[in-house]
């Protein structure tokens, strides 16, 4: 009897032993599973390309526009931004298969950038944020949650920001944001001719209200 006791006592605490460490590992487990999502996400492998392109007055977190972006708006012309970070190969593959020549721009994809940009009749002013290089502001990389309107988390995404009246009539910045390869099957002539589409937009809202905008 004592030896069949002992036995169960012995089995009692082996699996007392592997629930625990069941337990245990599997808070590691939840964290591990976490960070390989959100990695996932960045590189925007999983994003939706039928997500809504509409233009907004209303910020994604509420906060106000950067002062970099209105202040550009006052005195330049409309914006594109693109953000970006280390950890996206769709990051690299935008810069290089439709913003580096499509807008005929040279700059390295690891230091944030800006100019204006003055090709295929468009005018605006380009700014690259690149959120892991350290001299980035902070200014500019707060600003990817005020346009992340879908409440993504992911990258690339591009703002393209101009002008127009609100309906209390008031000219206020209107932006729109897009996520990813926001085309299907890599379709660069589609996404050139979203940007086209977008960006003359833009310069026709900003040429017509620019006048009336806040100086």
């Amino acid at each position: 009897m004592k030896k069949i006791i002992m036995v169960q006592m012995i089995v009692f605490l082996v699996i007392s032993s592997s629930l625990g460490g069941m337990l245990f590992f599997s808070d590691i487990y939840e964290d591990v599973q976490s960070k390989i999502v959100e990695t996932i996400c960045l590189s925007c492998a999983k994003l939706d390309t039928n997500l809504p392109v509409e233009f907004t007055f209303i910020t994604a977190n509420g906060q106000p526009h950067p002062d970099f972006v209105v202040d550009t708006l006052k005195t330049e012309g409309p914006i594109l931004i693109q953000y970006g970070e280390k950890a996206c190969a769709a990051c690299e593959d935008m810069i290089n298969n439709i913003i580096k020549p499509y807008f005929n721009l040279q700059f390295d994809k690891t230091i944030s950038f800006e100019t204006d940009v003055n090709v295929h009749n468009l005018s605006f002013k380009y700014i690259y944020i690149y959120i892991d290089d350290p001299s980035t502001p902070q200014e500019r990389i707060d600003a990817y949650d005020v346009y992340d309107t879908q409440h993504i988390k992911g990258f690339p995404m591009f703002t393209i920001i101009t002008i127009e009246y609100d309906h209390s009539g008031q000219i206020k910045p209107f932006f729109v944001s897009l996520y990813g390869k926001f085309e299907p099957n890599n379709n660069y002539e589609n996404m050139k001719q979203t940007f086209t589409e977008l960006i003359v937009f833009s310069m026709e809202m900003w040429d017509r209200n620019i006048p009336g905008y806040e100086k």
